[in-house]
């Protein structure tokens, strides 16, 4: 799949706050230790945001055709690589109804295609639709049991509907096919976390550190982590990086928060013994 980029409300989708996209439930934390962003969409997936709904896709007729093309299907003779691009580009353009309409006539040429329902998918789970979606990421699977791109996108769907360890399944295994796939050991990571697994969580975050250091997102869950680990040093540092990288101005001011609370500890401790604040590392 990797020609084809699909979102994976990934790259958030369990973050500490979250890749692409923060939760909602994160969206404005209040406590000094964040948990973890929820990364619907990782940075190695297409951030999508479809606005129609499966079943206007595959009802509504398709609009007339004007111009050279009157009175025919342009893309009659496309195979379904062709249309996929044309999807993609619909999409990426802002045609997100053109962009689901293109993708449900070709399914129907090319129902055999494990691309087109992955891609379906994807877009359809970062709209929300879980349940559509995860019908487009489970015929995806099974026509392409060994794609770690599908699996991360249907452990989202799993997710939303709480079937946690049908999730983590898929997240293992999508690691297992592609050790570097972001998304899957981003979202894997954010797992662990919430499952209270954090030295599992600080193994993910480290790798996402490792395969993509200019990537804010993995240094707030990094961090996190390292608080609920008493490595409040690391932490620090961790989101001194976030904020230097991150192009969100609402989370750099809730890294700016979560700072100032984290730093008193540490340097009231210092100034009274010379030495780190006690599990300080």
């Amino acid at each position: 799949m990797n020609k084809y980029k699909m979102c994976s409300t990934i790259l958030l989708p369990f973050f500490l706050f979250g890749l692409s996209a923060c939760s909602d439930q994160n969206s404005s934390p209040a406590s000094q230790e964040p948990t973890p962003i929820q990364a619907d969409t990782a940075d190695t997936t297409v951030s999508v945001e479809p606005q129609a709904t499966a079943a206007a896709a595959e009802s509504d007729p398709l609009p007339p055709i004007r111009g050279p093309h009157a009175g025919k299907d342009p893309h009659s003779a496309l195979g379904p690589d062709k249309l996929l691009t044309v999807a993609l580009q619909h999409q990426q353009e802002g045609r997100p109804f053109e962009a689901m309409q293109t993708l449900d006539d070709a399914i129907r040429r090319y129902p055999a295609d494990a691309r087109l329902h992955a891609v379906r998918g994807g877009l359809l789970l970062a709209d929300g639709k879980t349940a559509a979606a995860l019908e487009s990421l489970e015929m995806a699977h099974k026509l392409d049991p060994d794609d770690a791109e599908i699996l991360t996108n249907r452990a989202q769907a799993y997710r939303a509907f709480d079937r946690m360890d049908e999730a983590m399944a898929d997240l293992d295994r999508a690691v297992t096919l592609d050790p570097d796939l972001l998304a899957a050991r981003f979202n894997r990571g954010a797992l662990r976390y919430a499952s209270g697994d954090f030295s599992g969580a600080l193994s993910d975050f480290d790798r996402c550190v490792a395969l993509d250091p200019h990537a804010a997102a993995p240094y707030f869950n990094r961090a996190s982590t390292y608080a609920a680990l008493n490595r409040r040093d690391a932490a620090i540092a961790d989101l001194e990086h976030f904020i230097e990288l991150s192009d969100s101005e609402d989370w750099k001011a809730t890294a700016g928060r979560l700072l100032e609370g984290w730093r008193k500890p540490v340097e009231s401790a210092q100034a009274e013994t010379g030495t780190p604040a006690e599990g300080a590392k």
